[in-house]
């Protein structure tokens, strides 16, 4: 299931809210999601975000942001992440 899970437990934070947004061109699909978890817990968790794809999609690029934290994602060339991963 898609979401953002305690690393430490994989318990499903809860999503307060969410907003998003899509565009279809030709072939291409563009999604931005703004999604709002909330931290049920007195002490800080460190998450995981899971958002499984088919075997045919591909993601160019990924942006989250926790507080004022923004972690940034993006694909240049399909063969520097084989490279890497």
């Amino acid at each position: 299931m898609p979401g953002l899970y305690a690393l430490s437990s994989w318990e499903p934070l809860p999503l307060k809210s969410s907003r998003v947004k899509a565009c279809a061109n030709g072939y291409t699909l563009s999604i931005t999601a703004h999604l709002v978890y909330t931290n049920p817990h007195q002490e800080p968790v460190e998450g995981i975000f899971i958002y499984p794809l088919e075997e045919w999609e591909v993601l160019a690029g990924f942006e989250a942001a926790a507080g004022s934290r923004r972690v940034t994602f993006q694909v240049q060339n399909r063969h520097r992440v084989q490279d890497c991963c």
